[in-house]
């Protein structure tokens, strides 16, 4: 594998502008997802960052990638709306590999099943009522195997909490109202969450309604113990695209430009679980948790010629389950089998003739483009053990094997005509619909991970894992052009790393320098077929740095410096790729907060965020030149019930991109950032317990 970095320079950089952590709490942090049980940060893989309750409530996101910011090694690109690209030790990400690639779950249950996954999935989480946001890089634990490639994203709830109403307005006719309401009984004690938002946008035209609800539960029933959980989400936004031309996000009237002012996204998610456990044995601890989901979208796919509309929805149920046990503090093990069944089903249709070049309108008809069904099958089986082997060194090893089946039903005419069976000219439609057919994948997941404790506040780690995901069913049926099969093998990362960490009274201090390697990549080659067998290699060094100055300061600040690059021979038209760096693919991403506690009753925080200059297309012939947006948070605590919220974001109304790419059809095109803009909130906790 090939390494372009300079480890010490890196070093001295990253050490110099600092890192993160959890911010300083007096609650104990503990990771929910990594085993399927509460577990303390110390005996966690090392690989995993807590965004706790505090941070949470500090950032009061409107959007998650204001959260995953504050984490290193994390690298998310707003979309309009609640839209994003997700990036965890890779370039950002588009299509169905980038969705494929970072596991999303709340309360460890992925909110999408192992087939269907969406890039945007994320908005179906209550992230904005979290007590925790767990963040995995790179391949996690055995627990959990395909779409987890290069990390994952857990959000948790509290089943109990202070009973409170808070309500905020913002710039461009925002407005969020948040609720949480606490029950408690003999044997039960509950808790029902609601945030429901209406914002408008900057951008012409646009805007979003979004309604969440969860329910939580702890009880117990006989010798079982149950926490039952249910999520809700609904989102109708109207979309605003891409802006086009040469920085075109530098003008304020090009930024508030909407050029698709018809695109817009309707979703619906529903989630609901029960996960029961006790006592089998002296010492051995039985959990099972049974879950199902639903998701319907509507979707513009404003971004292509035609715009058609995708409508896909897909149903599923599953269980997790563990068998774990060991002997005092010397070993402890897990067991288990899981299963998912998912049913998933796309329409693509387009209602308007084609407009453009004569070409665009001959291959792209009006009419069904994709019309299918799949029924998507997960087994699999893993084991899990943690080891200390002395009092100094431990020792995490974990393998999952796993299976997956897809059973495809093209509900259409199979081929590449229209509808009607008629050809298009031009050699044929651009859209081609595959033979109904079976896939299978059957896949491995092992990792080792030893931690060394140098004294009582250090600890180096090492570790070695490979991941994988599994082809999704865009990826393989809905193909293009002369392509009738796709023949994909699952993509691999292995990933080694090495760590340290350093937990102080006063200062807490993470550092992990990384080489991972993806195996067998999924791309659209220049003749728009879906291929595989291609490499990315990737290195990085990741710092987290907290301090406390004083009982009232505090520096908390996560940094990111990676390389990440094409690793074998890809032709993107005429040029072989081989060497380049991946696109959107920043080497260096910084988020430094200074928080200010002035007394009891205010507090203040003060944000950086730093987003290094990228390539914009795999030839590496253009760039965006990366930007620097400051935020400022502040709180006021009235009365033990009342507390007034404000933040400015984008202080110095930086004219900058979130996202910028380039195609052969539009040149550059770009995501403009949000200009200054101004929340004000009030909370009233009717119980005020803390």
């Amino acid at each position: 594998m090939k390494s372009k970095l300079r480890f010490t320079a890196i070093g001295l950089f990253l050490m110099s502008s600092s890192s993160f952590t959890a911010f300083a709490s007096d609650i104990e942090t503990v990771v929910v997802s990594a085993t399927r049980t509460e577990l303390s940060v110390s005996d966690a893989p090392s690989n995993i960052a807590i965004l706790n309750e505090d941070q949470l409530t500090r950032t009061q996101a409107e959007h998650i990638q204001q959260h995953l910011a504050q984490v290193p090694g994390v690298s998310m690109q707003r979309g309009d709306g609640q839209e994003s690209l997700p990036g965890i030790r890779s370039a950002v990400l588009t299509g169905a590999g980038a969705c494929a690639s970072v596991l999303i779950m709340e309360e460890g249950i992925p909110v999408r099943g192992p087939a269907f996954c969406n890039v945007n999935e994320l908005f179906d989480t209550h992230f904005e009522q979290a007590s925790q946001i767990e963040v995995t890089r790179g391949p996690g634990t055995s627990f959990y195997g395909s779409n987890s490639l290069t990390g994952s994203v857990n959000v948790h709830l509290p089943s109990q909490g202070n009973d409170f109403v808070a309500f905020e307005v913002g710039s461009d006719s925002y407005r969020r109202l948040k609720t949480g309401y606490s029950y408690a009984g003999e044997t039960s004690k509950g808790r029902f969450y609601a945030t429901i938002t209406d914002a408008d946008s900057f951008r012409q035209e646009a805007g979003y309604e979004q309604q969440k609800v969860s329910w939580r539960q702890a009880s117990s029933l006989a010798d079982w113990k149950l926490d039952l959980g249910l999520t809700f989400t609904r989102l109708d936004q109207q979309t605003a695209g891409f802006i086009t031309g040469l920085d075109s996000y530098r003008s304020e009237s090009l930024s508030e430009q909407n050029l698709d002012p018809e695109a817009f996204r309707k979703t619906k998610s529903l989630r609901a679980w029960a996960k029961l456990s006790r006592e089998v044995a002296q010492g051995y601890k039985l959990q099972i948790t049974p879950y199902l989901r639903s998701t319907d979208m509507d979707f513009l796919l404003h971004f292509l010629p035609g715009d058609p509309l995708e409508q896909n929805k897909q149903t599923g149920i599953g269980w997790q389950s563990s068998l774990s046990g060991g002997m005092a503090e010397l070993v402890s093990w897990s067991v288990g089998l899981d299963a998912d069944f998912s049913d998933g089903e796309l329409l693509q249709t387009q209602s308007e003739p084609t407009q453009g070049a004569a070409f665009l309108q001959a291959t792209i008809p009006t009419g069904i483009h994709y019309d299918y069904q799949v029924d998507a099958q997960q087994f699999a089986a893993f084991g899990h053990i943690r080891w200390a082997i002395t009092d100094s060194l431990s020792l995490i090893s974990g393998v999952r094997a796993e299976r997956l089946e897809y059973d495809y039903d093209n509900l259409t005419l199979d081929g590449r005509t229209r509808d009607d069976g008629t050809e298009c000219g031009f050699g044929g439609c651009r859209y081609s619909r595959p033979a109904d057919g079976s896939d299978s994948f059957s896949e491995l997941s092992p990792k080792l991970e030893l931690q060394y404790s140098l004294s009582d506040a250090s600890k180096l780690h090492f570790s070695a894992a490979s991941s994988f995901r599994a082809p999704q069913a865009t990826e393989l049926y809905r193909l293009q052009r002369q392509q009738q099969v796709a023949n994909l093998d699952s993509v691999r990362a292995d990933n080694i790393e090495v760590g340290f960490s350093y937990q102080g009274e006063r200062t807490q201090f993470v550092a992990s320098i990384y080489a991972m390697q993806q195996q067998n990549v999924i791309i659209r080659d220049s003749d728009f077929f879906n291929i595989d067998g291609n490499e990315i290699d990737s290195q990085g060094l990741e710092v987290s740095f907290l301090h406390n100055f004083s009982e009232s300061v505090m520096l908390n600040v996560a940094a990111t410096m990676a390389d990440h690059e094409y690793a074998s021979d890809q032709f993107s038209g005429d040029v072989n790729i081989n060497g380049n760096q991946v696109d959107t693919a920043p080497k260096r991403l910084v988020n430094s907060t200074l928080s200010w506690r002035a007394s009891d009753s205010f507090s203040a925080q003060l944000e950086w965020q730093h987003t290094d200059s990228y390539f914009l297309e795999p030839e590496n012939t253009r760039r965006y030149p990366g930007h620097d947006v400051w935020h400022m948070r502040a709180d006021y605590k009235v009365s033990d019930r009342l507390k007034v919220m404000a933040r400015i974001l984008n202080i110095s109304d930086t004219r900058y991109a979130e996202r910028a790419d380039f195609t052969s059809f539009t040149d550059e095109r770009y995501f403009p950032g949000q200009p200054r803009s101004f929340y004000l909130g009030v909370r009233y906790d009717i119980n005020a317990l803390n």
